[in-house]
């Protein structure tokens, strides 16, 4: 009865004490299912389930969809403010502090449909081949850091794959949660594609700017612990992504 109670009484002060804290700046980049906007308002997984969250916080902070360079440079300049989605690296956990993971990413790369085989006769690892991923993004670092040929780097993932259709590099890296969005927003149906390579998952993470209250952010960690135990987390995972989720 006493641990009950004492979870109880935590989950009323995180509660209570977030609406006193600073107003968070959240936003999503343009990334469909996970967060995009339409007619005008965001939508996706994780803007289903930050909702979720600031109903149980008492807090009703706006989701500004914008591009993800625009984001991440807000995110560096001053406190509270708060990024959907971000992949946790060593390198991002000296300017944002993690809440998380809420979803696994699958890092794929994409060829035009029927050029595989062309390409890797002249190229079989396919490191030599110009490839584009979205600028900023894990994708440019983790296929980079491979040794692949990254020329390009896009502002959004539709961008990428207008270029890939049309030629302009050969090989795309981006999740495959989002290639269907970004080719039919391109004007492509998404089996225009197909798989080239699997680089493995990336566990992706809400992110606060450093100076954002701990106890926002703690406020925002419990809440989201709470979905995962009731499965609230794991019914938009199926809702949201066309794949099961990892863990």
């Amino acid at each position: 009865m006493m641990s009950s109670l004492s979870i109880l009484l935590l989950c009323a002060g995180l509660a209570s004490a977030a609406p006193d804290t600073p107003a968070l700046k959240i936003y999503g980049m343009d990334s469909k299912p996970i967060s995009y906007a339409e007619t005008g308002q965001p939508a996706g997984l994780a803007v289903e389930l930050a909702h979720r969250i600031q109903d149980k916080l008492g807090r009703h902070d706006a989701i500004d969809i914008v591009p993800w360079a625009r984001a991440q440079t807000l995110a560096e300049a001053g406190p509270n403010v708060m990024l959907l989605t971000v992949v946790r690296t060593p390198e991002r956990e000296r300017q944002m502090q993690f809440v998380g993971p809420i979803f696994t990413s699958r890092v794929v790369a994409y060829v035009a449909k029927g050029r595989l085989a062309a390409l890797q006769r002249h190229d079989p690892g396919l490191y030599k081949s110009h490839a584009g991923a979205r600028r900023g993004s894990i994708f440019v670092n983790l296929a980079r850091g491979l040794g692949f040929n990254v020329t390009d780097e896009t502002n959004s993932s539709e961008i990428a794959a207008k270029m890939l259709m049309s030629g302009r590099f050969d090989l795309w890296f981006d999740g495959e949660e989002l290639m269907p969005g970004a080719m039919e927003r391109a004007g492509h149906r998404p089996d225009e594609v197909e798989v080239a390579l699997r680089l493995g998952t990336a566990e992706v993470y809400f992110a606060f700017s450093n100076g954002t209250p701990k106890e926002l952010v703690e406020a925002w960690a419990g809440a989201l612990r709470e979905l995962k135990r009731d499965g609230s987390l794991s019914k938009l995972q199926r809702k949201w992504l066309a794949a099961p989720p990892e863990h």
